[in-house]
């Protein structure tokens, strides 16, 4: 059947063509991890495809020794490609290998070579029964060395797919893609590669009929999908793995059964040895720390409290144990150790100064401010002279200013010390409270617009906010009387937006500056601590405070925004 066989043989060269165009774009990235080895698998492919094709021509091109020579040259550019594909593109980095190493690998391939050139001398590759113009490979007569040259290149083959199953159980995304792709073209590509010695002897299937270009072009498609539908070549695999390596959270993969499939370089310092911990039971991975296996077995976990001796001193983690799912299953558990002994220690130091100047900003200053106070409100009282007087006034004003200072640093630290889950709060009525407070002053006209039906989820401390605001506004007023103060809310979607602004003279430009960074400032006037503790509330309320000039009354204006409870 001519026609026929040349039908297969022009099939053969038409998919060794877009084969090479993959192995062209390889070769243009051979200098990323894992380019050389795809460009020597692909130009493999194309080269063994058209040396198929011309056996399986009618009539004889070349000697078949000649033919076969060539194809196994061929096939050794695939048998080497394929593990410098894996080994590159699991280490994410290019390798090389000692010479020793090199020779040692190349010894079977070349003597194949060899062997197959000088076959009619010997007839070790093929045996002399194989004809002269066989309609295909599958009419070969195989020789020892043939068989050989087979085995051979079915295990340097097979490693390789074992190296990516086992980087395919940690793998995640596009990485996981990647792998499930290169593995499926491998499955197609290897069996195409036997396919015609494996049915050689099925009479139905003609002796020109071979599969294997056809199947190399459907590993192409999918190799060629990895490339470049999941950037094969991209550093996607290797930022993710170095930064799994080298970030300072121990991190610990554990399947179904409690056995360990991979662990970073912290997870290794912290509970041994460098040593490969893989296929090793957790158990028997930190039996030394009891804590850890605890809340591993509790299941789910973020952020719980584990302490670790390590060399006799106590170390400090908080721990997650998450789920690792996979088609909706869970296969697995991810635990994640943060390391916060530093932190710890510095909480410890903090709540210890906090103690120190909470006693003495309750006892011994506010005590010796009392005493002061007192003094001065004696030698005022008794003075004959009116400069004496004054000054004892000035006394009494800078006593009353860091006595005020005192119980808002108070107010601020039960602030910061609570805990509270933010909670509806009727604000409306908190401003109508605190405004009717000034009704009968004359010196201060206050606006309110404020819904009395208004409400906001916020922290409890909200209405001692909202006082402050107020009470800044008309301390800092105090040069324009009388004040005039507004407050107004508006409410848009599912937040409300309140303003108290007034027609004074401003607050001072450092200290908003200080607190739209963050940042300590002077506390004049008494605003300073107060200020803090309202942007402290706001913020543990879920919202945002700013201040700045008001553009209708010339004054500041004191911006919060917060939920609308439902």
């Amino acid at each position: 059947m001519p026609s026929a066989a040349q039908s297969m043989t022009f099939l053969m060269v038409i998919c060794a063509v877009p084969i090479a165009g993959v192995a062209a774009y390889a070769f243009r990235n051979r200098g990323k991890p894992g380019a050389r080895g795809f460009f020597l698998c692909e130009i493999g492919m194309v080269g063994w495809s058209i040396q198929l094709a011309l056996i399986t021509w009618p009539t004889a091109v070349m000697p078949v020794f000649v033919n076969t020579t060539i194809r196994h040259l061929f096939q050794i550019f695939v048998m080497l490609g394929w593990p410098l594909l894996v080994w590159e593109y699991t280490r994410r980095g290019r390798i090389s290998l000692k010479r020793s190493h090199l020779a040692a690998v190349l010894l079977v391939p070349a003597l194949t070579v060899v062997l197959t050139a000088t076959n009619p001398w010997h007839h070790l590759v093929l045996a002399p029964e194989t004809p002269a113009n066989p309609a295909g490979i599958g009419e070969f007569v195989l020789g020892p060395w043939y068989i050989v040259h087979i085995g051979f290149a079915v295990t340097l083959v097979m490693i390789p797919a074992g190296v990516l199953a086992q980087d395919l159980r940690s793998a995640v995304g596009n990485h996981r893609r990647q792998i499930l792709l290169l593995l499926a073209g491998w499955a197609i590509g290897f069996p195409g590669a036997l396919n015609t010695h494996l049915f050689r002897n099925v009479d139905a299937i003609p002796a020109y009929v071979d599969l294997t270009p056809l199947l190399f072009l459907v590993t192409t498609g999918l190799w060629g999908l990895a490339l470049f539908r999941y950037q094969l070549f991209a550093l996607a695999p290797v930022s993710r793995r170095t930064a799994v390596e080298t970030m300072p959270d121990a991190m610990i993969s554990v399947d179904a059964r409690g056995t360990i499939v991979d662990a970073n370089s912290a997870a290794r310092r912290l509970f041994g040895p460098e040593r490969d911990c893989i296929g090793t039971p957790l158990s028997t991975f930190c039996r030394e720390y009891p804590s850890v296996l605890e809340q591993y077995e509790r299941g789910r976990a973020s952020g719980t409290p584990v302490s670790i001796d390590d060399d006799g001193q106590t170390r400090h983690f908080t721990m997650d144990v998450r789920p690792i799912e996979q088609g909706g299953v869970v296969t697995g558990s991810l635990l994640v150790l943060r390391d916060v002994t530093e932190l710890k220690q510095r909480e410890q130091e903090l709540d210890l100064l906090k103690q120190v100047l909470s006693r003495v900003f309750r006892h011994n200053i506010r005590n010796e401010l009392t005493t002061l106070r007192g003094n001065a409100e004696l030698i005022r009282d008794r003075a004959d002279d009116d400069r004496l007087a004054a000054r004892a006034n000035a006394i009494l004003a800078d006593a009353d200013r860091l006595l005020s200072h005192s119980e808002k640093a108070k107010e601020l630290e039960s602030v910061i010390d609570t805990e509270t889950v933010d909670e509806p709060i009727r604000l409306g009525r908190i401003v109508e409270r605190h405004t009717e407070r000034y009704d009968a002053r004359s010196d201060v006209a206050i606006d309110n617009e404020v819904p009395s039906d208004l409400s906001v989820v916020a922290h409890p401390s909200l209405e001692r906010a909202i006082e402050e605001l107020l009470q800044n506004a008309i301390v800092h007023g105090a040069a324009s009387r009388p004040l005039r103060i507004e407050l107004r809310s508006r409410v848009v979607d599912d937040r409300v937006r309140i303003v108290v602004a007034d027609d004074g003279p401003g607050i001072d430009g450092h200290e908003i500056d200080a607190l739209d960074a963050g940042e300590e400032t002077d506390l004049q006037h008494g605003s300073g601590i107060g200020l803090w503790m309202v942007d402290l509330v706001v913020r543990k309320s879920g919202g945002t405070f700013r201040i700045d000039a008001d553009p209708s009354l010339g004054g500041t204006r004191a911006v919060i925004v917060l939920s609308l409870a439902d």
